[in-house]
Formats: C-alpha cells, structure tokens, sequence
C-alpha cells in the first residue's frame, strides 16, 4: 500500500510578552487519527516528516520596518495583477534588488482570535502571519489559516502604515485567502508560471518569521517539486524548499530571480533532526484559486462528500471517523467506522486517492462507493455535493 505519511497540524502557541519571547523548539511526536472534511477540512499549515506544525500566525508585529526609495516600488502601469517593477519580466536581479523590487507588496498580517479559555470565558489574543498585494487597490494573498477565526485583521506595510482588512474570500480546501485593504495606486507582485520551475533554481521568501521580524528575507533553491503533503488528512501537491521558513511566514510569497511569485508560503517541516524543509502552493494552483475568490468569495466547483477520515490502526486503510449531517455521504448511508474501499470501481488505498478522485469529478456527480462495514462489503450510492465555505 502507497500509504502517504499523515501528519498532524501545531496548536498556535500562545502570545509571548516582547521581553519575554524566547524560540520555542518544536518536538515531533506521534501522529493519531486525522480527520478531513473534504472539500472544507485544510487546516493550515506546517508539516513535518512525522509530525505536522502549523506555520500558524504567533505574535503582534514589531516596529522592524525599514524605507525605501520611490525607485523600488515603481508599479507597472498595466492594471491588476501586475508586477512591481516591469523590468522583473525580463530579466534576473540580483538578490538586493529583487528584496528591494519585491519587499514593497509584501505585508504582514495581524488578526484578533477569538476562543475560551479553561473557564469556559470568550478571550481574544493575538496572531500574525504574512501575505502580499496582488493588486494595485488592495487585493492580498495569504493563507486561509492565517485569518481563521479571526476577529479582526490589520494589515501592516512596508512602510509601517497599519489598516484594517476585510476578508473577501477564504478556501479552506487549498488554504488560501483573499483579504483586501482600502488603499490605492499600491505596489504589488504578479504569479510566475509554476510549471517552468526546476528543481535547483533559487528562490527567495519575504515575509514576517516569528510575527515580529516583518520585512525578512531568506534564501535557497527549490528542493523537489510535486511533494504530496498530508496535513490535516487533507492531501495537497506542494514544492519543496530549502529556504527558511518560519511561524508568521505563513501566507507570504516564494518568489523567482525575475520577482515573480511562484509558490505561496503555507508549511515547514519540524522536529529535532530536521531542518530545510519548506513548502509552498505552486502559483498555478494558487492563482487559479485567487481568481475565483476575488470573483466570487468561493471556490466554485468542487465536489464533495462531506466526511472526516483518518487512517485505520493497524491496516492503514481509508476510514470514515465522522459524517457530516445532511452531506452527500450522509444522504447515502455512510456510516463512522466504514472503510472506504473504492469509488466507481477504482481502488481507494490512500488520502491521495480519494482527493486526486473527487478532483475528477463534479458537484452532482452520481457515484458509487465501495465500502467495508465489519466485515461485510457493500456499494452506496452519493450525489456529490458542492463545496460550502462553512458547514460542509
């Protein structure tokens, strides 16, 4: 069995006074049941060979902001989605430059989470993570667990201006948002051309490590392409690099030597012998979520059969550990407990299998399901349903 290893989302550590913030290692540990409410489950961000952190947004920003001169953001002239500089299309910069080119469309992310505390009382406490402009009137790119349960969201320049942000679109299935401030005639990047990437290119990350070093910029080249990546039971095709990805790097860019992004920052591997291992949405799949956010506020499309499942102790096998009420799944008589043995008479053996299938296939859809209850077989019939930004 091609069993993709299962990793499991960080909690966000809890907000450090300044004075008395300190780098907290993360351990690896040991990896249960993950649950995945396809369609709706991707739970952001981390991931480690054997145990998945979430890059989640950790702290408040700081006042480390440095200016630049008029020359490096110079915008192009040509509408949305367009470069910072035009000459990035044509040519490679160096290093300087292209932090200098870039730096001015990148931000850093602030948000408000609301939760309870052991008593059971409403407490909000801050988390930061970072994005990018997309668009000369405000449009931002980040991750959709960057803002997740988020209050409020202040976007920070690079130049120390703070304004408050709206959500204009969230995906938890890819995990990205869209968020937009109101502000013109703004720097921005445009999405590079995924496909044309090879492994051993260098690459650059801006961002904001440890939401509190906004403005950073680290370096190194592009490790392994089409990484399948299990975080959260959810399955996503990512690139691998080496540069240096941290907490608060969440949501901000993976950008090629003609300042192009290439790949959004969304997870990093950690544990005690690891090191150099990040991971980034490639742009292709990025932007063609992007569009359908600013349009629409959703992902259209994408089928569903709104279950949670995890791995089978012992076997390895696909299992259903919860059905959502009302969904497809639920609708067909699926039950906790079963295996799910294959749809359309195509073998399931993985979370790969079962996502890259539903891929295939459309919202009202009409699909078999192959199951295992005890030790009896059966197939079900579902009507896929169609992606929900909550409730699914």
């Amino acid at each position: 069995m091609n069993n993709i290893p299962q990793y499991q989302p960080n909690p966000r550590p809890p907000y450090m006074p300044r004075k008395k913030r300190h780098i907290t290692k993360i351990m690896g540990g040991i990896v249960g049941v993950i649950a995945l409410a396809f369609g709706a489950g991707y739970a952001g961000a981390s991931f480690a060979v054997g145990n998945v952190a979430a890059i989640e947004a950790d702290a408040l920003y700081t006042d480390i902001l440095q200016t630049y001169s008029a020359e490096a953001i110079t915008q192009a002239a040509d509408g949305v989605f367009q470069i910072v500089n035009e000459s990035f299309a044509s040519q490679e910069l160096s290093l300087p430059d292209l932090f200098d080119g870039a730096n001015p469309a990148v931000v850093a992310i602030s948000t408000e989470v609301i939760g309870r505390n052991a008593f059971g009382h409403s407490v909000s406490r801050p988390a930061s993570g970072s994005g990018f402009l997309v668009s000369p009137d405000g449009y931002i790119v980040t991750n959709d667990h960057v803002i997740e349960n988020a209050n409020t969201i202040t976007v920070l320049l690079y130049d120390g201006t703070a304004l408050p942000a709206m959500v204009v679109g969230r995906d938890a299935g890819s995990d990205l948002a869209v968020i937009k401030i109101e502000q013109g005639n703004l720097p921005h990047l445009s999405f590079g051309d995924s496909s044309e990437i090879r492994v051993g290119q260098q690459v650059a990350a801006i961002g904001n490590p440890l939401g509190e070093l906004a403005n950073s910029m680290t370096v190194g080249n592009i490790s392994a392409l089409d990484r399948d990546v299990n975080i959260d039971g959810v399955v996503r095709n990512m690139m691998q690099t080496d540069a240096a990805i941290n907490r608060g790097n969440s949501g901000g860019p993976l950008l090629n030597l003609h300042g192009q992004v290439i790949g959004v920052v969304s997870a990093k591997s950690v544990g005690m012998d690891v090191e150099g291992l990040g991971f980034a949405i490639p742009s292709n799949d990025a932007q063609e979520v992007v569009n359908q956010l600013v349009e629409y506020g959703v992902v259209r499309g994408r089928a569903v059969l709104g279950i949670q499942i995890g791995l089978q102790e012992g076997t390895g096998d696909v299992q259903i550990v919860a059905v959502n009420r009302g969904s497809a799944a639920f609708e067909a008589g699926l039950m906790t407990g079963d295996i799910i043995l294959g749809i359309n008479n195509q073998t399931i053996e993985t979370f790969a299998d079962l996502r890259a299938m539903l891929d295939e296939l459309s919202p009202g859809d009409e699909v078999s399901i192959g199951v295992r209850r005890g030790n009896a077989e059966m197939t079900l019939t579902a009507v896929l349903d169609e992606h929900r930004p909550a409730g699914v």
